[in-house]
């Protein structure tokens, strides 16, 4: 995790003991992190405008991936540290707010506040390409959207396993893209979203905010698919789904609300999808248990 100090924070689960701490030469603070599914990278985004990415818990792999830059600036990786920063990702001009790190394409896309999306290799640090959500509707009427090509920081990204991503920007508005750089979607959240999933083998997207309701649509057009009203228990705080690869286990949806209740939806998100309306889920409301926080 980040800390107010500038630094990452490596702590045990069990007993939450700190067992490291790094800055990876962030200069300022560590804005947000994302650690791969196999737990052996990390990719942290700063104030500094910089992406680092780190090895976690593995020396050999860190003396591997870490380039001469780091190595220069850095000096040599420590062999007792936890973690240990490898690459400098570079590419942005203003602080960067979020990312969404897939160990499977070894990709990381980054969103900043001036509104773009950078897409990096992570284990061998490279600069792909950079996208500005700001020219989303530039090649339709570049007369009448001028207006729209404003700098609009990137609060939210999510990433799925087949290369393609949903950026949620700071005016609400959700936007869809291979990490091509071709545009899939739009659509307008219509709320400040606290928590944004994708799940259901990277076809479906789950969001929460605000509003007080999970909304699920289809990653390829944004389109709302279903809608599960939690008003009774306040604004959507965080959402987290157990892995497709957890079978015979069926796939759970974690909800995080304002009344510090969880919700736990036991029912498979792709059957959801299915339905249209809310009425539809309340028929079948065995599937939703609620915990006290």
């Amino acid at each position: 995790c980040g800390y107010w100090d500038d630094t990452v924070k490596s702590h045990s689960v069990d007993s939450l003991r700190l067992k490291c701490s790094e800055n990876g030469g962030h200069r300022g603070a560590v804005n947000c992190l994302s650690i791969g599914s196999d737990g052996g990278l990390m990719v942290t985004g700063g104030q500094d405008a910089t992406c680092r990415v780190w090895v976690i818990d593995h020396n050999d792999m860190s003396i591997a991936l870490t380039d001469g830059y780091v190595q220069t600036a850095l000096g040599t990786n420590d062999e007792d540290s936890i973690l240990n920063c490898c690459h400098v990702l570079w590419g942005h001009s203003a602080p960067v707010t979020c990312l969404s790190f897939s160990s499977d394409l070894d990709v990381v896309v980054s969103g900043a506040m001036d509104g773009v999306i950078c897409v990096h290799t992570v284990r061998q640090g490279k600069f792909i390409r950079k996208i500005h959500t700001g020219k989303f509707f530039s090649d339709v009427d570049s007369a009448s959207t001028s207006s729209r090509e404003k700098e609009v920081f990137v609060k939210k990204l999510a990433l799925n396993d087949h290369g393609r991503f949903v950026a949620h920007l700071e005016d609400g508005m959700l936007q869809s893209y291979t990490i091509n750089g071709v545009k899939l979607g739009c659509a307008d959240a219509g709320e400040k979203l606290n928590a944004m999933e994708i799940c259901s083998d990277g076809e479906m997207l789950v969001t929460g905010g605000e509003s007080c309701h999970v909304v699920i649509r289809t990653l390829s057009d944004l389109i709302v698919r279903c809608v599960l009203d939690l008003s009774t228990h306040g604004p959507i705080r965080c959402i987290s789904i157990t892995p497709d690869d957890l079978n015979p286990a069926p796939q759970v949806m974690y909800i995080g609300t304002d009344d510090g209740k969880v919700t736990i939806v036991d029912r498979d998100l792709k059957s959801k999808s299915k339905r249209s309306t809310l009425e539809d889920l309340e028929e079948e409301d065995q599937g939703l248990t609620y915990l006290e926080g």
